[in-house]
């Protein structure tokens, strides 16, 4: 962005000033965590009860997508109890991370290796992560099925993102004990793993028998709505959010040997805040954002949109917040597609810059850079 001789420059505030303001919002409440725990699994087992009672399809196809859309708010939930900011108790809170959990078919022991030893210290480096770019050589140098599939992945096609999310993320680092994952904790991820695999068999066992207690169902029609459509929406919704939190034109990636966690690899710099209606924060528990759940995960879903508003009001430009919208969505596909790891800045899959090399923001104006993504 040009430099405009009009705004007056501050400083960029450090994590510690930034925490120090926003701690205030870090209060768990177990009645609230209690509260949102009932009605998610609520909406979980009302949504089976349709596909399973109902006489018209229809209903039972809105049953189906209502057991998504509360596998959604679970994994939202669960992923709150597992950094132990809902409820007073540690005891609690892993408890309900880990029963919000199983209905999404996540190991509790692997994500919290995963979300807490990984991506939070380590989020937008080489270590394994959601949504990693390939390098320009790196892409020519895959196989012609694995480019197409990159090119899926990151194209604005709803498939890619439930293809890239079953394939690359779920089952290889839900369910599966990666080899990366240390071992002390592998009895205790591979316990979890078949309690998840035990819980997904008795889920298809009750489908299966399903046209003999249920009204208008054949097992066909059981699996699909009960299982394979709720399962697929979900892990769509899960590989776009996953996808929207760190990739966006003006968030850097970094080689493991040269970034700087109180530089420009602050987690709060490289994150990014989708401004979504507030209707569907709420919907979503608020997942959207993201930057200040980096900055302090001690803060619960339940106040993150107010300590969400404030930091982008304390980083002023530093602050990547993004309005969802068709033309947000395009522009942000077709820059992020490769990366250039040595000069900081994204390419399209044919190796040409797409926007301009990253700049660490060391201070701050008054006037915020443009929302639309810019190219080079």
């Amino acid at each position: 962005m040009p430099d405009d001789p009009h705004a007056v420059a501050r400083p960029l505030p450090t994590r510690r000033e930034l925490v120090a303001k926003l701690k205030r919002y870090a209060k768990p409440d177990t009645p609230r965590a209690l509260m949102h725990f009932a009605v998610d699994w609520s909406a979980y087992v009302a949504g089976f009860a349709l596909v399973l009672f109902a006489q018209s399809f229809v209903v039972k196809v809105a049953g189906s997508l209502l057991i998504a859309a509360a596998m959604g708010r679970l994994f939202s939930f669960a992923h709150n109890a597992a950094h132990e900011n809902l409820a007073t108790s540690r005891r609690l809170n892993r408890l309900l991370a880990f029963f919000a959990f199983t209905p999404i078919f996540y190991n509790y022991r692997l994500w919290c290796y995963e979300h807490h030893a990984l991506h939070h210290p380590y989020c937008n480096d080489t270590k394994p992560d959601a949504y990693r770019p390939f390098a320009k050589a790196e892409f020519d140098a895959l196989p012609e099925w694995r480019r197409w599939l990159e090119r899926l992945y990151r194209g604005p096609y709803i498939i890619g993102w439930s293809v890239y999310y079953l394939k690359e993320r779920h089952v290889q680092t839900k369910i599966r004990v990666p080899p990366y994952v240390p071992q002390d904790l592998r009895r205790a991820a591979w316990l979890n793993s078949a309690w998840v695999v035990a819980y997904a068999s008795a889920l298809v066992v009750l489908l299966v028998h399903a046209p003999a207690f249920g009204n208008n169902l054949t097992v066909t029609s059981a699996l699909l709505l009960g299982l394979a459509i709720p399962f697929l929406v979900f892990d769509g919704a899960d590989g776009f959010t996953l996808y929207v939190q760190h990739t966006d034109p003006r968030i850097p990636w970094f080689r493991d040997e040269e970034i700087d966690r109180d530089g420009p690899g602050r987690t709060e710099l490289i994150s990014v805040h989708l401004d979504v209606p507030r209707w569907f924060g709420w919907y979503a528990h608020d997942t959207y954002a993201h930057p200040v759940h980096h900055l302090l995960p001690r803060i619960p879903f339940f106040n993150a949109y107010e300590a969400q508003k404030e930091l982008d009001a304390l980083l002023g430009p530093a602050a990547v917040v993004r309005k969802p919208s068709l033309a947000w969505l395009r522009d942000t596909t077709r820059c992020c597609q490769l990366y250039d790891w040595e000069k900081k800045q994204w390419l399209d899959f044919d190796g040409k810059p797409t926007y301009p090399a990253y700049e660490w923001p060391t201070s701050l104006s008054e006037e915020r850079d443009g929302q639309g993504a810019r190219a080079a």
